[in-house]
């Protein structure tokens, strides 16, 4: 819904003003001065100009005007309105002011959605000690739809900024404002000798950030005194040549529709900020209608007013805003706007609308109860897809009204009213559900877009969604019940704003499950797990060391895979746990103890061996997937795999030695996490040396020292 209260304030600190430059840069090139952009996020940015919300054009004249910037401009963000409803503290700089980072800068305008007051005054006053405006250049770019709301003055506050600070300047956008709200927008630029611009859509918002952009672009150095000339004879020289006078003239035609769009071919100026605008006759020279910015070229289009009579085209300068030229205009009334459908529906249903009207740009037909605001809206269907339009009813009950808007400022053109009825919807499940299972729902009901039914424990806020099935594909649902056991609701949702349409209560019982497996096991061996539970899809059974997080897994199986599991003990030992785990929400379902322990490993190799001849080791040990026998140099770190053998490949493992002689070892290691588990030495002698006598064999298991105590 739309409250004209919002405002959108970009702030841009990009240049010095022009009446320090020559005295801050006699001594040197102008230093870059730090800019920050805030984007007002209050809630009246909801409303929509032609169809598009208020907020998506501002953002995407926001992201057009970053895109544009050079790299060595320093950005910052501010925004306000986004995080809270009323609070008028709510003020944030989101990106501090440095070296532009378009892609962060871009994300996070796009993140923020509308939602609070527009303390347009605080947020000058942050924004201006953000730039330290008191001791460097600070420009200001203002863009606002609407007025202060927590009851501040934002001229005075501007003036106090101006005095604090001589470089500081605010220009001021006027977006979608009232002549009066205008007014009160205006002087904030000039308390700082700043510039006013309006903005009525997406195109003139665009047009007008570009125009004081290009005011806050970094003068140049001033070039350096050139060296005196010689003293030549005295010569006359002709005087200059008199200023060229481009005369300002409006060429528009005698009379147009209603709300339609015409052209209007114009010479001038054309300087910055300059504006064709339309308003109706008499209206006095200060104010702004509909209207577009010369650097549009000619001849450009302009969108005639809504009500019929006498009007007039204006050029008007952008500096002083004094009118240039005017040209007189008669507006003819549009065809009026009816509405036929049907008399009562049901919420949430959609409607077959028939119409008729002016359908000029930016028109559009809406269902909403009869007590909305005229110029508030949710679900709406253009007028440009023809007659009939298809209309969704909302979700709340009792009378209501379709409406046809206008894209011009959203005023209602045609009215009928609608009965708006409660769906019919019927939810059949079973009593009882066991936790994590999947619920058989069988319902009736709208079956509109995007409606789902869901199960949620009873105390989950309304419009919080679980485990859910969208109705499209038909009844009966196949829905997953909460993990947790309680009193939960079966409830019937909308797609659009998910508001619950029907709910019934189902009791959600905990599943039983039971694990038998060996006390103990040995690290990196499987582990075979006999077990029961809801086997639910997902759920999975590990083996982890007890200190584990819940919700975390190593090694694991899926239960459907069925029982018993085989799973792979972790290379920790020690005190470990099997768990089994809910997939629906990775929640520990049932647990058991085991101890992990080391496996018992032999190593038979020769104490020595000359290099370039293969070095035949046997072993005994766990032989698990990816464990290795490895020739590393002595002490080399774990995780070192030098020259190796799989055990898959079965004992003896014939290993090539190293090219250079030296100490090294024989090790076992682990696949599971490169752990050694045993190790003799090896001495590598030179290739082709005789050994003086046979290397006894050497055998090693595992210490038993790595292996704890019974618990």
């Amino acid at each position: 819904m739309k409250l004209r209260t919002g405002i959108l304030l970009l702030t841009a600190a990009l240049l010095l003003p022009r009446a320090a430059v020559a005295a801050l840069t006699a001594s040197g090139p102008t230093p870059a001065a730090s800019t920050i952009i805030i984007l007002d996020a209050s809630f009246s940015m909801h409303e929509q100009i032609k169809g598009e919300a208020k907020i998506d054009i501002a953002k995407r004249a926001v992201r057009e005007l970053v895109e544009s910037l050079p790299a060595d401009v320093r950005l910052g963000l501010v925004a306000y309105g986004h995080r809270k409803g009323s609070d008028c503290s709510d003020i944030e700089l989101l990106i501090p002011p440095d070296r532009l980072d378009k892609r962060a800068f871009v994300a996070a305008v796009e993140g923020l959605k509308p939602r609070g007051m527009t303390p347009l005054t605080a947020a000058l006053e942050f924004t201006a000690l953000s730039l330290d405006y008191t001791t460097k250049p600070a420009n200001i770019i203002l863009v606002s739809d609407g007025v202060e709301t927590c009851g501040k003055d934002p001229c005075a506050m501007a003036a106090k900024l101006k005095a604090a600070g001589a470089n500081l300047v605010i220009h001021t956008v006027g977006f979608d404002l009232s002549a009066r709200d205008a007014k009160s927008i205006r002087c904030i630029a000039n308390a700082t000798g700043g510039q006013f611009l309006q903005a009525k859509d997406a195109a003139s918002l665009k047009d007008a950030l570009a125009v004081v952009v290009a005011e806050a672009v970094m003068l140049p150095p001033p070039a350096p005194p050139s060296p005196p000339k010689p003293v030549a004879a005295a010569v006359t020289a002709p005087p200059p040549p008199p200023p060229v006078v481009i005369p300002v003239t409006l060429k528009v035609p005698p009379a147009v529709v209603a709300g339609t769009t015409f052209s209007v071919e114009w010479t001038g100026p054309n300087k910055a900020g300059d504006t064709i605008t339309i308003v109706p006759k008499g209206t006095p020279d200060d104010d702004d209608g509909n209207l577009a910015y010369t650097q549009q070229g000619t001849p450009l289009q302009l969108t005639a007013l809504l009500d019929p009579g006498d009007a007039e085209v204006r050029y008007v300068a952008g500096r002083s805003h004094a009118v240039l030229a005017r040209a007189p205009l008669k507006i003819k009334a549009a065809v009026e706007a009816t509405l036929d459908a049907v008399p009562e529906a049901a919420a949430g249903s959609v409607v077959k609308v028939t119409w008729k009207g002016p359908n000029n740009e930016g028109d559009f037909i809406t269902i909403v109860l009869k007590t909305t605001r005229d110029a508030d809206y949710e679900r709406s269907v253009p007028t440009r897809d023809g007659s009939p339009s298809a209309i969704a009813t909302p979700m709340e009950t009792g009378e209501g009204e379709i409406r046809y808007l206008s894209g011009q400022n959203n005023r209602v053109l045609a009215r009928r009213p609608i009965k708006i009825l409660p769906p019919h919807i019927v939810l059949a499940a079973a009593d009882e559900g066991v936790a994590g299972s999947v619920v058989s729902i069988t319902w009736e009901g709208p079956n509109y877009p995007d409606d789902y039914i869901t199960i949620v424990a009873k105390t989950v806020p309304d419009g919080q969604r679980g485990g859910f099935a969208y109705t499209l594909k038909g009844s009966p649902s196949a829905v997953t019940a909460p993990a947790e056991a309680g009193d939960c609701e079966i409830r019937y949702m909308t797609g659009w704003g998910h508001k619950v349409l029907a709910r019934r209560s189902i009791k959600i019982v905990a599943g039983l499950v039971t694990l038998n497996a060996p006390d103990k096991g040995v690290a990196g061996s499987e582990v075979a797990i006999v077990w029961t539970g809801p086997n639910n899809e997902n759920d999975f059974i590990t083996v982890v060391p007890k200190a584990t997080p819940d919700g975390s897994r190593e090694s694991f199986a899926w239960t459907q895979s069925g029982s018993p599991a085989q799973v792979t003990a972790p290379g920790e030992l020690g005190a470990a746990e099997i768990r089994y785990i809910a997939g629906i929400d990775n929640k520990v379902l049932g647990r058991r103890p085991i101890t992990v322990v080391a496996a018992t490993i032999t190593l038979r190799a020769p104490a020595r061996a000359p290099a370039g001849t293969p070095v035949s080791i046997e072993w005994t040990g766990p032989n698990n997937m990816n464990d290795t026998i490895a020739i590393v140099p002595q002490g080399a770190p774990d995780g070192t795999s030098g020259r190796y053998a799989w055990t898959a490949a079965g004992s003896p493992a014939n290993i090539d030695p190293p090219d250079e002689p030296g100490p090294y070892e024989v090790r076992y290691i682990s696949g599971q996490n490169d752990r050694v588990l045993a190790h003799v030495p090896l001495a590598i002698g030179a290739a082709g040396t005789e050994l003086l006598l046979p290397s006894p064999a050497v055998t090693l298991s595992a210490p038993a020292s790595t292996v704890p105590d019974d618990p």
